[in-house]
């Protein structure tokens, strides 16, 4: 099956950027089914790439191989190229660590497949109809890869659908992971995405640099990840923050799990289920000299851009206005439509309105294994600022 494109739109293509939209398109669409091969043409019949087909999206066609004699309707093709994915990833990490990204979609130039690693469990979200027909090889692959789960969840559960999440293989519900040698529990049947935030790992890391002696308020705590790294680096206090009662327990195993249980750490840590938003305007002033801002995506679309970058605002400018002279804020955005330089951006006027003398220390950015392709910088989703409150302006 052969898709044509309109003359002079075949620039993003030759710049090997994995998507193709729908007004790029000049014929070849009828009759194709979602999720089959194309072969995409010039406007005057030159091959440019392969991809896989969606008629009910804008983005069309989402590009898989820029290889003619690629054939990605053998599963002899996915393998190898899923084998050489893992090779490459499993080289990436860090010792001591079990909790990975296998498939990280576009950045590892296969479109809609995410594949998050936990141990012996392996979740699958199949986001695009091409990334659904390949399913049956994938479940084969990972099974030979040795996983002994095998869980599947879509973007339903993801947004709190009471749809079940399906195993193909397995039962476990939460698989025990080691991060720099750390334990965690990854919620893969009722948590956030596939259960854990494995992008974060190098950031957590960071923190043990600096959580020595300090008191700590981790906001959006979710599964208390953040918390468990402050405390094993002899954080005097740590405060972990969220909304949610399913996440404030599971912060609470993945204390226990690395002995940092009420008996050993007394005052040191508290659990508080509580709106982040809120605790941040009400807070003592002073009390904090780290705070971990790590909130949920504010938009998932352009057109919810503005809103969000007022939420970003609010959020760090009370932080500023709250934190300890000369104390920290670890601040991300996880939202792809919010970019580097716009964070940026945000957290300047968040000073600014502050009245807040703030240097930035470090650029932070996803771990190695949700790499992004230099061709593809949507990318680049999540967004970090390690920045220091000097005082006031």
């Amino acid at each position: 099956m052969v898709i044509r494109l309109k003359k002079n739109k075949e620039k993003a293509v030759l710049n090997f950027h994995p998507w193709i939209f729908s007004g790029a398109i000049a014929s070849g669409e009828t009759g194709i089914e979602a999720g089959s091969v194309v072969r995409v043409e010039s406007s005057s019949g030159e091959f440019l790439a392969w991809g896989h087909y969606d008629p009910k999206s804008q983005i069309r066609i989402r590009l898989f191989s820029f290889e003619v004699s690629a054939d990605g309707t053998l599963e002899k093709f996915w393998i190898s190229k899923w084998n050489s994915i893992y090779e490459s990833k499993i080289k990436l990490l860090p010792k001591d660590t079990t909790g990975f990204r296998l498939f990280h979609s576009e950045g590892d130039c296969v479109p809609g497949i995410v594949v998050d690693c936990y141990h012996k469990t392996a979740v699958m979200q199949l986001k695009t109809p091409g990334a659904l027909s390949l399913r049956d090889w994938l479940i084969t692959f990972l099974f030979k890869l040795g996983f002994e789960t095998i869980l599947e969840r879509n973007e339903k559960q993801e947004e709190k659908s009471s749809a079940s999440p399906t195993f193909h293989k397995g039962s476990e519900t939460e698989p025990i992971f080691l991060e720099h040698g750390i334990k965690f529990i990854a919620d893969i049947t009722k948590g956030q995405k596939t259960g854990f935030f494995l992008d974060q790992r190098d950031n957590r890391a960071l923190v043990s640099r600096y959580a020595e002696g300090r008191t700590v308020l981790n906001t959006f705590a979710y599964s208390g990840a953040f918390s468990v790294y402050a405390l094993l680096a002899n954080a005097k206090m740590v405060h972990s923050l969220d909304i949610s009662k399913q996440a404030i327990e599971i912060c609470e195993k993945n204390l226990t799990l690395n002995g940092l249980n009420t008996e050993k750490l007394g005052n040191r840590h508290k659990s508080l289920i509580l709106d982040s938003f809120e605790y941040l305007k009400s807070m003592e002033a002073n009390f904090y000299d780290l705070i971990i801002l790590d909130p949920p995506a504010f938009t998932k679309s352009i057109a919810t851009v503005n809103q969000a970058t007022r939420g970003y605002k609010d959020i760090n400018m009370r932080a500023m206005s709250k934190i300890q002279t000369g104390g920290l804020i670890f601040t991300f955005s996880c939202s792809q439509h919010i970019s580097f330089d716009l964070f940026k951006k945000i957290v300047f006027g968040a000073a600014k309105d502050a009245k807040k003398r703030v240097r930035i220390l470090h650029h932070l950015t996803q771990s190695p294994d949700h790499g992004y392709s230099v061709f593809h910088p949507e990318g680049e989703y999540l967004k970090g600022l390690v920045i220091q409150v000097d005082g006031d302006t």
